[in-house]
């Protein structure tokens, strides 16, 4: 699986295979995730919502990246955002 991790703060595109790493105000980390299934040609999709949360980013990351492999990921971009660097808004999060 390739693995990109964008700059702190950074979003990905909206079509790409992700795991999302959030720290909420109480210092804990978030993941979620979103990907496409393994061989789907009807768009299916697979993702982690309300999932588990960590004590710091890299043991968020560790869960993000073998969940995306077991999901058969080839492409995925980590994206982090902390207190201090929260995500930046896209198209989608603005309001209509």
């Amino acid at each position: 699986m390739k693995v990109v991790r964008l700059p702190v703060g950074k979003q990905s595109p909206v079509d790409a295979d992700c795991i999302r790493i959030e720290q909420s105000a109480d210092k804990i980390f978030n993941l979620t995730g979103s990907a496409l299934c393994v061989g789907a040609d009807d768009g299916e999709s697979v993702s982690i919502v309300g999932g588990p949360t960590f004590d710091s980013a890299k043991k968020a990351e560790a869960a993000g990246l073998a969940w995306a492999a077991n999901v058969g990921v080839e492409h995925l971009i980590v994206i982090t955002a902390t207190l201090e660097h929260p995500l930046e808004l896209i198209e989608i999060d603005k309001p209509l």
